[in-house]
Formats: C-alpha cells, structure tokens, sequence
C-alpha cells in the first residue's frame, strides 16, 4: 500500500442502536464522501429502531443486543482491509481525515495505531484528549505502554486508524459497554509503536454517559480491572508486564481515587478565577 494512495485500504466500521439510528445518516455521508474507504460496514446492533440498508454501506444485523465492544467485533470480523476505523454512530468525520489516518499509519509498519485530534462538538474547539503529554510520551513506546495501563491515553474511535490483524490479533475490544476501548488500546500498545498527529479528524458529541463529561461517574476501577485481564491473559505482552500487574493495579487505584479528583477540581478552580 502506498501512502500516496490510500484509496480501499481501509474499512469503517459503525455500531448502531435504538435512538443513536437518528445520527446515522450524517456519520455515513462523513465516511463516503471522503472517497477513502473501501467499505462501510454497520452493525445493528438488535436496535428497536429500524436500521436500513445505506447505499454505500453493508449492514451486518445482530440476533440480540450486545455489549458496545462486542459489536464493534462483530463488525471487525468482516473487514479484509489493511486498516480498520471504529465510528460511533453520533460523530462526524472530518473531511480529509481518512485520506490523513491511511497516510500516517502507512509511512511506518511498526506503527500498530495512529490517532489524530478531536473536536469538542458542543464548543467546537480542540477536545482535550489525546492530551499533549500523551503525545509526547508515545515517542518512548515502553513508557507509554505502561502509563495507557495506568490510564487511558489512546482513544480508540473515529480518530484513531489501527492495523485489522493486529487488532485482530489482540482480540479486540473487551466484550463490555465501558473502558472497552482502553483494553484494546493497551493491546495495540504491547504490540507496536503508536503515533499522533495534530490534524482534527472527528466531530465528538458528548453525550449524558460520555466518561468525560463532569459529574458523570464511570465504573474506573472495573475498567481498570479489565485492563489487567486482558495483560494477563494477552499472548503478546511480555513476563516482565505479567509481572509488573501488582503494580499496575496499585497506581491505577491511586490514579483513579486520588490524582484524577484532584485533578479535576484544579480544572474547575482554573475555569472559576
């Protein structure tokens, strides 16, 4: 594949269900009109809302409803492109995005993942995440490997473009409806380079369960859990990883109980003077 040519070596992939099928339309259109990819492929995911077929797309439909990262890997299965992108149903790609995703992934093999910057869509500035030091740090891959275990520094959805075997490979996203994407991320981290760049390539929606969102109160320490099952159980993370895992759990509890409160009520002190 050529980065000069990025036409057909990627798919996007787009869980959908019940009131999220109204944003659909305008998430598709941003995929297909960029020209990039070699397949749309939606997942029904048993919504009580009807999906239909999209030209331009193929609709893979559930039998039940399933958990968010099971669907996304019901939608990976079916991918025979190089690359892969997971698109929630209420954000909007950017133009050109997909055309940048292919190109900077394409430049190194080594690179198992490569993520662009996010737009906030309530204000419409640059979202937070991927936080600078973030990027940074990724230049040092161990280090960065063992900061994404202690918290999330990867997003996984719309920005971020990743190799289909190796995803694949990884065993996907955890099989849950939260911190699914950090436990993939943490794979693709164990098994290769990541990289940033600072192009914005997506429109993110907030939404009443969004992690982010102030005053939400998402289950971190079973995400975290969940992080440590899949390094102790992943075939592509080293001895020396497996048996750091006290020490993972330790600071992912102190950094969820103590430093991301603190953190955050420094944020809104900041924001009031």
């Amino acid at each position: 594949m050529s980065s000069e040519d990025p036409n057909g070596a990627v798919t996007v992939v787009i869980p959908v269900w019940d009131a999220y099928v109204a944003w659909l339309p305008e998430a598709v259109e941003s995929v297909v009109a960029q020209g990039v990819a070699e397949q749309v492929i939606i997942v029904d995911n048993a919504s009580a809302v009807p999906v239909p077929d999209r030209e331009g797309a193929t609709v893979v439909r559930t039998s039940r409803r399933l958990s968010t990262g099971a669907a996304r890997n019901l939608g990976l299965a079916e991918v025979a492109t190089e690359f892969v992108v997971f698109l929630d149903a209420d954000d909007v790609m950017l133009p050109g995005s997909l055309h940048a995703l292919v190109t900077g992934i394409g430049l190194d093999p080594a690179v198992t993942a490569y993520c662009l910057a996010l737009v906030d869509g309530e204000t419409g500035r640059r979202h937070r995440s991927p936080r600078a030091p973030a990027r940074r740090l990724a230049r040092f891959r161990r280090a960065f490997a063992l900061a994404n275990s202690i918290w999330s520094l990867l997003p996984t959805q719309g920005a971020t473009i990743m190799r289909t075997a190796t995803a694949a490979a990884a065993g996907g996203y955890a099989d849950r409806s939260q911190g699914e994407d950090w436990v993939l991320a943490v794979s693709l981290v164990r098994r290769g380079r990541v990289r940033f760049g600072d192009q914005p390539a997506l429109v993110y929606r907030w939404r009443g369960d969004s992690p982010g969102r102030e005053g939400a109160r998402p289950p971190l320490l079973a995400n975290a859990r969940a992080v440590r099952q899949r390094l102790r159980a992943d075939p592509g993370v080293s001895g020396v990883a497996r048996a750091a895992l006290p020490l993972v759990a330790a600071l992912q509890w102190i950094t969820a109980i103590i430093v991301r409160p603190l953190f955050r009520a420094l944020r809104r002190t900041l924001r009031r003077s």
